[in-house]
């Protein structure tokens, strides 16, 4: 049987296990989270967002049963065993199509964001030129650079989405009542959209291998998608809290509004400091997106060398990050493409756990 070639490759800390799947899940479209749900959920969003998380920790449950049968085979191996050559191949191709996405979406996103507030003097191809030269090089220094990078932004991420605490201080309370006030439909219709938000969680089905200590991957990746449901949860309840469900559509990005509510000595404008640190957040989802990309890619064309590979991923990120063009434009392609991956994502897996299953594992 074919086994994992990262078994070549240094193998990743629990930690940094645990943070690469929570970075994945946790990036720059946070920022934007509560518009989605409190459209449908109106103040019960962070119901919804809650409830949502429940696709993640499907995911988790999913690759810990694989990993439990295949110590060192990842989900592409097993498309290939269970459903052949070609359409197994076929497959694994669909799920690199959608990490490229992932990593495009979020180029154009964080390109918008930053342009609307900080470099409106770079044009798009700019900035996303050599935000994406910036992504390749961290990719190409290896996972284990990844994870480093992925364990350094997530105290950066923690004290970012925490630091709006202070907008508790205005009681609002009624900005969030009642409860269970939109109904249920509505509160399903939000749960739905959320789950959308944690998509990456299904990084952990390519990187187990990686993680020497097996037994801790059950524990590790609670940990982290239990950590990036309660931010999200957090996120959307302060934004409602502090704009009230009528006043966040009114904005791309209605979390970073309530960062207005800091103030710091000698500084004008936090939302720039918060800006500036955001950016490393950024960069870190976009780079274990583009890593996945990559590494299914280089198993998909193992004949290809690598270089090659960056070469050809670089103009079809720029390329597409561009031609999903404004804020308007990118989420209503967004929502229309997303779904039909994360349901793809859902049967995939799925379909290579009932297959394992009933054939039964191999624990070499």
């Amino acid at each position: 049987m074919q086994r994992n070639s990262g078994k070549k490759q240094s193998y990743l800390t629990v930690s940094q296990f645990a943070l690469i799947i929570f970075g994945s899940i946790v990036g720059v479209g946070v920022l934007s989270l509560p518009n989605g749900v409190v459209k449908a959920a109106h103040q019960d969003g962070w119901i919804s967002t809650l409830i949502g998380g429940i696709y993640p920790l499907y995911v988790v449950s999913i690759a810990n049963y694989i990993s439990g049968k295949f110590h060192n085979d990842n989900i592409l191996i097993l498309s290939k065993k269970y459903f052949g050559e070609i359409i197994g191949s076929s497959f694994n191709l669909i799920f690199a199509t959608y990490f490229i996405f992932i990593t495009s979406m979020n180029a154009c996103y964080y390109s918008n964001l930053m342009r609307n507030y900080m470099m409106g003097f770079l044009t798009p191809f700019k900035l996303i030129a050599i935000l994406v030269i910036c992504i390749i090089y961290a990719v190409s220094r290896g996972l284990k650079v990844i994870g480093r990078i992925s364990e350094i932004s997530f105290y950066v991420t923690i004290i970012l989405l925490l630091s709006p605490i202070i907008a508790l201080r205005s009681p609002n309370m009624t900005n969030i009542y009642p409860v269970f006030g939109s109904g249920f439909s509505s509160i399903a219709k939000g749960a739905i959209k959320s789950s959308f938000a944690y998509g990456g969680a299904e990084i952990i089905l390519l990187i187990y291998p990686f993680l020497k200590e097996k037994k801790k991957i059950l524990k590790s990746s609670l940990i982290s998608v239990t950590i990036a449901i309660v931010i999200y949860v957090w996120c959307v309840f302060i934004t409602i809290y502090y704009l009230g469900p009528d006043i966040v559509n009114k904005n791309f990005w209605s979390f970073l509004v309530v960062t207005e509510t800091i103030t710091v000595s000698v500084i004008n404008n936090y939302r720039y400091i918060f800006m500036t640190f955001w950016s490393l957040v950024a960069f870190k989802s976009m780079s274990i997106n583009c890593y996945a990309s990559i590494y299914i890619l280089k198993e998909f064309a193992h004949k290809i060398e690598t270089k090659n590979i960056y070469f050809l991923i670089f103009p079809i990120i720029v390329y597409l990050s561009l031609k999903f063009g404004n804020e308007i434009s990118r989420q209503n392609i967004n929502d229309i493409i997303l779904p039909g991956f994360i349901i793809f994502n859902l049967l995939y897996m799925t379909s290579i756990a009932i297959f394992i299953s009933f054939k039964g594992g191999d624990r070499a």
